[in-house]
């Protein structure tokens, strides 16, 4: 299986994510490469699974995450697997600030990218990952970074 972990960061956090994605696909067989989404898509010939991921900033997701998927549609990527992952947080600490601060964390740029995947035909994972930061510029904490161990085994297990 050939797999292509796009991403966009803004202070490395996404990027430390796409990078043990890709690890993790290698260590179950795959061969994973990892792209900047400031680069040029590759050849998407024999790929059969694509992650794209971005950050949530400011309840948003990067234009470039977004147009990725678009390009994906247009170069005819409709039988491999799509799926999304982002970066988000840090969550507030007390009941009162997570309901006064949800609006800028959720659905956050994986939903935000999961939405666009499927109204454009994708063939979507249904679910995303999502990685919690601890601060605003990070960093991940260990946890969360285990996240990428679990969603890649269901990854594999879906195709």
């Amino acid at each position: 299986m050939k797999a292509l972990v796009l991403f966009r960061s803004y202070y490395g956090n996404t990027k430390l994510v796409a990078e043990a994605l890709a690890k993790e696909l290698g260590a179950r067989g795959a061969a994973a490469e990892v792209r900047d989404l400031r680069r040029r898509l590759p050849d998407l010939t024999g790929i059969d699974l694509i992650l794209v991921g971005a950050p949530t900033r400011m309840a948003r997701v990067t234009w470039r995450a977004k147009s990725a998927l678009k390009k994906l549609m247009r170069k005819g990527f409709t039988t491999g697997k799509v799926a999304i992952f982002d970066t988000y947080g840090p969550i507030p600490k007390t009941p009162e600030a997570l309901e006064k601060g949800r609006k800028w964390l959720y659905p956050g740029a994986a939903g935000i990218l999961h939405k666009t995947a499927v109204d454009l035909g994708l063939n979507v994972h249904p679910t995303a990952l999502r990685c919690e930061v601890s601060e605003m510029k990070g960093p991940i904490s260990d946890a969360e970074m285990r996240k990428t161990t679990e969603f890649v085994a269901e990854l594999i297990g879906a195709i």
